[in-house]
């Protein structure tokens, strides 16, 4: 069960960026580097290799790959890529590649990554820099094509877990560039090495060495002398000349006298030596394949239009052009990047539509053989964009709707170009669902109105029944983005006339019109009629095949039994919606996961089980940061901050209330603002911090509330006032109490 969850959650990426390519048998060992950075194991250590493009820097890394684990130490990989510099992005690819060395870990993260991928990196990057800290056993992280990474908030991370390297942890990078990390400390303290350029090159032994295993070609001993001097040892020019050697027919020295392996005479060569100097069955072979970040024969065939691929790829293979095996089975490849990059811009300079229409072919057999968010990025680089919105279209709802990918949705349509983004109605609802749940309620509600727009207009074909059903869609939408905004009168008001429009086969829909009432019936304190429609969301949940519905109306119903001290039927709830997370293989911190954690740690707060607390309160705390509605938000601060306050840790409770203050006033969420002050002035008068309590009461202006004529506010009037009467109390005016006090009896 846990290994095919694991394949859903790693459903996606470009799996070749996780793993280091295989080491070729033939590959020259660079001793001298190898020894410098495999000094002192397993203590922690930065190493970085910094030399220009075809320096040997990845198969460096796969050596040492290699010998990390000959020594018993984990490792993983992963390969950057330009769009890799995206926070977003970053996170699930380096989380994936965690997984080979702690994949309960990644499996719980990823779970909840794709629950909410937009959201507070700075929080999520100092706790994944804590976990990898608190790692028991040595492990080694290889960044390969680190020169990709210029985000700010990535540079802060690699910082910060720098500034503080276990010893149990090493981490190394390959870069064209000069890293912009701060390594003097670790320096200083011997735990940073650095192999440059100079150490990466081939001395006259290695070319030689390099010429007969690779090429079987052989130099006299001044004409090696001369190619090491010209291509100053660089790996990819050594590689250049021997392959025009290879093809050369007059005398070796005569080739020599015009050749040099200097940066800027690589597309020349690559041109004039080994595209031109191939058949034209493989040089066309060569350029309608870079286009793929992966391929094995069948794809190939698929791009090039013929069934040859197989012996297309051998043929390569044993020419040594540039082409690197991604298994031990010999199924699956790519080209070295140096190679790929200038295939890539030939193709482009060469045959444009060419190259869009590689790129579609690849979409195409990944669309068909199930690879759907591959076959999206095909299309997308071909820049079909019509195929690729269709694409879209086709897998939104589900991934979206049903199994909370906000990622995967938010990253289509970002590369997607607008004009495309109303190519279908459920597209661009689809996408507003993604956006709501991200904290962009604003551009949801635009979405949803513009859907309704086109529907009304005819924008979309269709028979008048679909047109309907979309429009019911679009309303059911808004009715959730209301929720997310934390809008309860207009949630509720949407929500109740919807619920009789909804046909009884709809049960998503009426899953999530149940949980949005639900919702908004607890907010308003009424928990009779927030317990009705929680059974039916559940209920019409598990019929849509919608965990997370199921899981919300579950967690609603669980928070009303704590509120009416019925703490046994809350747990029942708890672990109703834990067996439904065990049974969907979704980890501890999945949503569904984060979920229970927060309704178990309400439970133990309020038994007064402060251990129990502690123990479910990091995985509680993920909601803190996955964006979405504020009731879970604001029983995981809660919650934080009564523990703290158990364990006498005053200020950082205070501090826990206050920064959620401030997120709710720059999210614009007026409850979450006015119940954590609430809280904050009651811990603080529990705790006998008067002074603190009325600092706060100023502060937040708390009280101004009692004035409040709106919904929610009215419905929290009791507690305020009971506040109120606390506060008298503490500051001795007992008349003022009791007045209060029989008042809220009456």
């Amino acid at each position: 069960m846990a290994a095919a969850a694991d394949k859903g959650l790693l459903d996606g990426l470009i799996a070749s960026k996780l793993h280091p390519p295989m080491l070729d048998p033939r590959a020259i060992s660079m001793v001298p580097p190898l020894a410098r950075a495999l000094e002192g194991l397993p203590r922690g250590r930065a190493v970085t290799l910094v030399a220009s493009a075809g320096s040997g820097k990845s198969s460096m890394m796969t050596q040492l790959h290699q010998r990390f684990a000959e020594h018993g130490i984990a490792s993983c990989w992963l390969g950057l890529d330009a769009d890799d510099s995206d926070p977003a992005t970053f996170a699930r690819y380096f989380i994936s590649a965690l997984h080979a060395v702690d994949p309960l870990f990644a499996r719980e993260e990823l779970t909840s990554l794709g629950a909410n991928p937009v959201r507070d990196y700075d929080a999520f990057f100092q706790r994944l820099s804590s976990r990898l800290s608190a790692m028991e056993q040595p492990v080694a992280i290889f960044l390969d094509d680190f020169q990709h990474i210029h985000d700010s908030r990535l540079l802060k991370f690699f910082d910060n877990l720098l500034a503080h390297l276990p010893r149990q942890l090493s981490l190394l990078f390959a870069s064209r560039h000069k890293l912009p990390l701060q390594l003097a400390r670790l320096s200083v303290a011997d735990r940073a090495v650095e192999i440059g350029q100079d150490e990466l090159k081939f001395n006259q032994d290695q070319a030689d060495l390099f010429l007969r295993r690779y090429h079987q070609v052989e130099l006299s001993p001044e004409e090696l002398n001369r190619l090491v001097r010209l291509t100053e040892g660089w790996p990819a020019g050594v590689q250049l000349a021997a392959l025009a050697l290879r093809r050369h027919e007059g005398p070796s020295a005569e080739l020599l006298q015009t050749f040099s392996g200097r940066d800027r005479d690589l597309t020349r060569y690559l041109a004039e030596s080994v595209i031109r100097a191939q058949p034209v069955q493989i040089r066309r072979f060569l350029l309608r394949t870079s286009v793929l970040r992966r391929m094995c024969a069948s794809l190939c065939d698929a791009v090039c239009a013929e069934t040859e691929a197989r012996d297309m790829l051998d043929e390569i293979g044993r020419a040594n052009l540039f082409l690197i095996s991604l298994d031990r089975d010999g199924q699956w490849y790519r080209y070295h990047h140096l190679f790929a990059e200038f295939l890539q811009n030939e193709f482009r300079r060469t045959d444009p539509d060419g190259y869009s229409d590689a790129c579609a072919s690849a979409a195409s057999w990944c669309d068909i053989e199930g690879e759907p968010a591959e076959a999206i990025r095909y299309y997308l680089d071909a820049e079909h964009y019509a195929q690729a919105a269709s694409l879209i279209a086709r897998h939104a709802i589900r991934t979206s709707l049903f199994h909370g990918d906000h990622y995967s949705v938010r990253n289509w349509m970002k590369r997607l170009p607008e004009a495309f983004h109303s190519h279908r109605p459920e597209l661009a609802l689809a996408y507003a669902w993604s956006c709501a749940f991200s904290r962009d309620t604003t551009r949801a509600m635009y979405l949803t109105e513009d859907a309704v727009r086109g529907l009304y207009d005819m924008l979309w074909p269709m028979p008048e029944e679909e047109r309907n059903r979309w429009l019911l869609w679009a309303e059911v939408v808004q009715a959730a983005t209301c929720a997310c905004a934390d809008t309860i009168e207009d949630c509720l008001t949407r929500s109740t006339a919807l619920l009789p429009r909804v046909p009884e086969n709809e049960s998503f829909l009426i899953a999530t019109l149940g949980n949005c009432l639900s919702y908004s019936y607890f907010a308003l304190r009424n928990f009779d009629r927030s317990r009705e429609f929680a059974i039916s969301a559940h209920e019409h949940g598990h019929r849509a095949n919608a965990a997370y519905l199921s899981a919300w109306g579950d967690f609603l119903h669980g928070l009303i039994n704590v509120e009416l001290g019925g703490l046994r039927a809350a747990k029942r709830f708890a672990e109703r919606v834990r067996r439904d997370s065990e049974g969907l293989g979704l980890g501890q911190k999945s949503y569904v996961g984060g979920l229970v954690a927060l309704l178990e740690v309400e439970i133990a707060v309020q038994r007064g089980d402060f251990d129990g607390a502690a123990a479910k309160i990091d995985i509680g705390r993920v909601f803190k940061e996955i964006f979405g509605p504020v009731e879970p938000q604001l029983v995981a601060i809660r919650n934080e901050a009564r523990l703290l306050v158990h364990q006498q840790r005053f200020d950082q409770a205070q501090n826990v209330l206050e920064e959620g203050q401030h997120g709710a006033l720059r999210e614009q969420h007026r409850r979450l603002y006015v119940s954590l002050a609430m809280e904050q002035v009651s811990l603080m008068l529990t705790a006998g911090r008067l002074d603190a309590a009325l600092e706060a009461v100023q502060r937040t202006r708390v009280l101004e509330a009692l004035g409040s004529r709106s919904g929610w506010e009215r419905a929290t009037r009791h507690s305020l006032r009971l506040l109120e009467a606390r506060l008298s109390l503490n500051q001795g005016d007992a008349r003022s109490a009791l007045r209060i006090l029989m008042a809220l009896q009456q």
